[in-house]
């Protein structure tokens, strides 16, 4: 039987919640990236990494990012969690910034996902504060005719918050989770 870790960053429970249910699908371990010292992730056929979304990048993947070879990437499946719409740009700015600093040309053709996370302006302190307020800035000063209506949609999510955490999220990726586990089978 092929075996899955799922393992996570989560800041304020949206990731923490996607790990959980994924690993629930497969039935599988759900860990936080904090716990995993000394972990050998030889012993798992599929490795799935989620984090949170900051600016561009996936927060913690860096520190993960130390724990992978290639044969490691080769089993890997990676999900960003976020409020941004899930557009061609951004997986492209969330990849660049994160998986593509380690495998440009996705030779080892990692799976990723961005996924709907939660956001409320009342929780945000320090620099994650001053960050959402600098990006409410950028989006605004910078959008044009063509792309007001999203940066609109974004400024209303910075302002008032939003919740798009949803089970159904997960589908795809537990799909082809399963589909490469049962490659190695």
């Amino acid at each position: 039987m092929s075996k899955a870790i799922v393992i996570y960053t989560s800041k304020r429970g949206s990731t923490k919640q996607y790990a959980e249910w994924i690993a629930e699908d497969l039935g599988c371990e759900a860990k936080a990236l904090s716990d995993c010292g000394g972990i050998d992730l030889y012993a798992y056929d599929l490795i799935i990494y989620g984090g949170w979304i900051r600016g561009s990048g996936i927060v913690d993947f860096d520190k993960f990012a130390r724990m992978l070879d290639d044969t490691l990437m080769d089993r890997l499946i990676v999900f960003g969690v976020g409020f941004a719409d899930e557009t061609a740009d951004n997986y492209a700015q969330v990849w660049g910034y994160s998986l593509g600093k380690l495998d440009p040309k996705n030779e080892h053709r990692v799976l990723f996902y961005i996924l709907g996370g939660k956001y409320d302006p009342a929780s945000v302190t320090g620099l994650d504060k001053f960050l959402m307020k600098t990006m409410r800035a950028v989006l605004l000063s910078g959008s044009t005719t063509e792309s007001k209506p999203r940066a609109n949609m974004m400024k209303e999510r910075i302002d008032g918050g939003c919740d798009l955490v949803k089970r159904e999220n997960i589908s795809s990726l537990v799909k082809d989770a399963r589909k490469k586990l049962q490659q190695d089978a």
